[in-house]
């Protein structure tokens, strides 16, 4: 179909084409085809009208919103394709930004703010690695975790149930014991069974268990007899 149109035509469609797409056309098995790709009329008018007017649109065009597709100084310093010290000011003021000067003090703020980023880094490691370590200090106090905590195969979100369980075998542990009279209210079984040391050893154990208190009696009522 297209070999059937006049070659004006088809050289003026050709003209909208880059060079890869004339390169394909080339390269196709039609001799017809290739003349045409390689017509120095084509090129002739690609290289006055054709690339002058998308050079235009490139640089001047306008999107569907009216914005210009050619982005601005401001713009390319915040995508950060144009870097430099005050680089937009100086756009806007009209003056040279990449001057000789301008690039040697751009380069000379890149190597003081790291400079600055190094010495902050190594003030930080300095106080961490000065700060005692929390886990050393009280390794140092003798507090140690519990065989719970130590315990890699049990779950943390199960330690205070099973805190909680130990806490009810214990009170239930010396609940027992105070009901079998082994503990604080058993002290009557214990008393009865020293009263019966007491009287066999004499008087002397008597005397180191419950000491004499007739000293004592005595000096508060010598208190009482001065006032």
């Amino acid at each position: 179909m297209l070999l059937d149109l006049a070659p004006e035509l088809v050289l003026h469609i050709f003209s909208f084409l880059d060079l890869p797409d004339l390169d394909v056309l080339r390269r196709l098995n039609s001799p017809v085809l290739t003349q045409l790709a390689d017509d120095p009329a084509l090129h002739n008018n690609r290289l006055r009208v054709t690339s002058p007017a998308r050079i235009k649109h490139g640089l001047f065009g306008l999107g569907p919103r009216g914005d210009v597709l050619r982005p601005s100084v401001g713009d390319l310093v915040q995508r950060g394709v144009m870097r430099g010290l005050a680089i937009e000011r100086r756009w806007r003021a009209g003056n040279y930004f990449y001057s000789h000067l301008s690039v040697i003090q751009y380069n000379t703020s890149l190597l003081l703010a790291r400079q600055h980023a190094g010495n902050v880094v190594s003030v930080h490691l300095r106080r961490r690695s000065a700060a005692t370590n929390p886990l050393k200090r009280l390794h140092q106090s003798q507090v140690y975790p519990d065989v719970e905590s130590a315990c890699l195969s049990i779950s943390r979100s199960l330690l205070p149930i099973i805190r909680k369980l130990k806490f009810s075998l214990q009170r239930d542990q010396l609940a027992r014991m105070v009901r079998d009279g082994s503990g604080i209210f058993g002290v009557n079984q214990w008393l009865e069974r020293r009263a019966h040391i007491v009287h066999d050893s004499g008087e002397r154990v008597r005397l180191a268990i419950c000491p004499d208190i007739r000293k004592i009696v005595g000096f508060y009522e010598a208190l009482t007899n001065a006032k």
